[in-house]
């Protein structure tokens, strides 16, 4: 039986639901996280592994990292999302933020799951959250691979989104011109919240305010979320019409 348990487990992408209400599943995350190689390991795959293939199962990175079953597991658990469990992770309570002032930014041409999980990460940790929306003119210079909304649609549909989950008095929306907006400049921000796809940005917003004297921000990165055939949401794939905002496969 054990032993049948163990090669069920190789396949999978998802932690069981069961598993995880399983008191012996709280003992192994904890365990998990006090390993020595737990940080370092959780970096490599966050940063590398799910960027490359991200719908990896527990077993094909435990043979790549050469760790349990269980590690990979937990690591996976915490970096990866599919639809259950950020709609898990929205009906929780927040905790009292640890910072006064956080930063974000993107198009939001669709306000899909993946943005839902950036912006629940700066409201869970921030008293006030800005967030920064593209420009039109600087969509235009993203050469994007579909059409996208113009500015005040797309702030108009995020501000009803934030609505919907109560946020938007904890969110001020501000338009960027650039990759960076406010976060360069804004002596009173303390976090930047980005997604693993462009955790590279926050290495260059801090090295720009290092050159002018201000403090490197803490860096938060959401959990990448999936849709249901293991690959990031994205408005691309919703204008392909191959997902829809929720990350259901649509083709």
């Amino acid at each position: 039986m054990e032993k049948e348990i163990y090669e069920d487990l190789v396949k999978m992408r998802k932690v069981p639901e069961n598993f995880k209400k399983h008191p012996l599943w709280r003992i192994l995350v904890d365990v998990v996280k006090n390993m020595p190689m737990y940080a370092e390991h959780k970096s490599y795959v966050r940063d590398v592994v799910l960027l490359e293939n991200p719908d990896i199962t527990f077993g094909e990175l435990a043979v790549m990292l050469n760790i349990t079953i269980g590690e990979s597991m937990v690591i996976l658990s915490e970096l990866r999302f599919w639809r259950e469990d950020l709609e898990e992770e929205l009906r929780k309570d927040f905790p009292k933020p640890r910072y006064r002032k956080a930063v974000l930014g993107g198009t939001f041409n669709e306000v899909h799951y993946g943005h839902l999980a950036l912006i629940l990460t700066g409201v869970k940790n921030s008293e006030n959250l800005v967030i920064g929306v593209t420009t039109d003119d600087f969509v235009k210079s993203l050469g994007k691979n579909h059409s996208v909304r113009n500015f005040n649609e797309r702030v108009r549909r995020l501000e009803e989104t934030l609505s919907s989950y109560g946020w938007l008095e904890r969110c001020k929306i501000m338009p960027i011109e650039d990759p960076y907006g406010p976060a360069v400049n804004d002596p009173e921000i303390e976090l930047l919240v980005v997604s693993p796809m462009t955790y590279k940005r926050a290495v260059e917003i801090n090295a720009i305010r290092a050159q002018k004297n201000l403090r490197p921000l803490d860096v938060a990165v959401c959990p990448l979320v999936v849709s249901d055939d293991g690959k990031p949401i994205s408005s691309t794939r919703i204008a392909k019409g191959e997902i829809d905002a929720t990350g259901r496969c649509l083709t």
